[in-house]
């Protein structure tokens, strides 16, 4: 079988959708004959064609990255030239079903609808009528959450064809051997106690409410990430918090990131947008058995992270509730022991890397 995922991007570059695609093609990669390819754009005017871990790989040129969109004149080209039996589109991406509905590859659809467009509703005014058109079209639309085929307005009319396949990790990765352990000690002894965040410094992320909710308790919060928000932020924290009660460190690489994770009493991700249509983030914690603070936006957020059972969920933008709910995993060891081991037993349940691959794979089965 010959499978396509079309995105806007893949890695090395840093991004939730971008990780799943790996995750899902180098699995597939893994345990099945298939070839499976990627069309992506590179975020530079640079073509780019090669094999890594069994992905066959393709970026065309673009202009750059504009509203998170990369502009591209050659990809609707690239798109007709495709030939696969199953073309697997990561959504919200306007440029690829535009290019799907002007050059009409071959091959069966399957669209995995990871956000709905949030905050470009300008754009949205020209663009819902061509992406129902899109949606029509589909053989099959997964969903990372219940939530998000539920609460979706773009995907009400296609429920027939939804299915849930939820964003998943490798609990095996995130174990904590013995040379990590000496990075946990060594992170432990600079920082002492702390609660982590993990996530770009942008708008829907919520870090601003964070830090409201930091004063006036001795609560210390490591931020590590990077974005447009990073000085407003360290503005802020100068003139309302203690010294040292924040610390933001730039992207960290996967080891040391790991290290952070299982080094914090607990996990925060206060955000405040239904940009946030997962937070795989929340999974990377539970993976490493730590309780969660998330809110509960109408997405898949508070579906990963369960109310008084894998961690606590407040209200999006609520700082008192914030504050309440950091305050009591801050002071209680017990619920963050409990929260913790029951979100790693969710991960393995519901979320481990090896169903998903398992569920797509039968999926594409099926389809064909």
């Amino acid at each position: 079988m010959n499978i396509s995922h079309i995105n806007k991007l893949y890695a090395p570059w840093i991004g939730g959708v971008e990780t799943h695609v790996q995750d899902v093609c180098e699995g597939l990669a893994r345990t099945t004959d298939w070839r499976l390819n990627v069309l992506c754009c590179s975020p530079t005017w640079k073509s780019e064609s090669y094999v890594h871990n069994g992905v066959h790989i393709q970026k065309v040129p673009s202009l750059g990255l504009y509203w998170s969109m990369p502009v591209s004149p050659g990809f609707p080209v690239a798109l007709r030239n495709v030939k696969s039996d199953i073309l697997h589109f990561h959504f919200p991406n306007p440029l690829a079903d535009l290019s799907y509905l002007l050059t009409r590859p071959k091959g069966k659809v399957v669209v995995t609808w990871h956000s709905d467009i949030i905050k470009q509703q300008f754009f949205l005014r020209f663009y819902k009528k061509p992406l129902a058109q899109f949606l029509s079209q589909t053989d099959k639309i997964l969903v990372t959450s219940p939530v998000m085929a539920q609460n979706s307005p773009f995907l009400r009319n296609f429920q027939d064809k939804t299915e849930v396949v939820p964003l998943s990790v490798d609990p095996e990765v995130y174990a904590l051997t013995e040379s990590l352990e000496k990075r946990v000690k060594t992170i432990q002894k600079t920082h002492g106690r702390f609660v982590l965040f993990v996530g770009r410094l942008v708008y829907y992320k919520g870090a601003q409410v964070l830090l409201e909710a930091l004063q006036g308790t001795d609560i210390k919060v490591l931020m590590i990430g990077e974005g447009p928000l990073k000085s407003d932020l360290e503005a802020r924290m100068s003139q309302t918090l203690d010294t040292g009660q924040v610390t933001i460190l730039p992207s960290q690489p996967f080891d040391q990131l790991l290290a952070y994770f299982h080094a914090c009493d607990f996990f925060v991700l206060p955000s405040i947008f239904s940009s946030e249509a997962f937070g795989i983030v929340q999974l990377e914690a539970m993976a490493c058995k730590k309780a969660v603070v998330s809110t509960t936006l109408l997405t898949g957020v508070p579906w990963v992270n369960q109310h008084q059972q894998t961690g606590l969920s407040v209200p999006p933008n609520n700082v008192d509730a914030l504050r309440e709910a950091l305050t009591c995993l801050w002071s209680n060891t017990q619920f963050r022991s409990t929260y913790g081991n029951a979100g790693y037993d969710r991960v393995c349940t519901i979320f481990s890397q090896k169903k998903m691959i398992s569920t797509i794979k039968a999926l594409y089965e099926t389809i064909v």
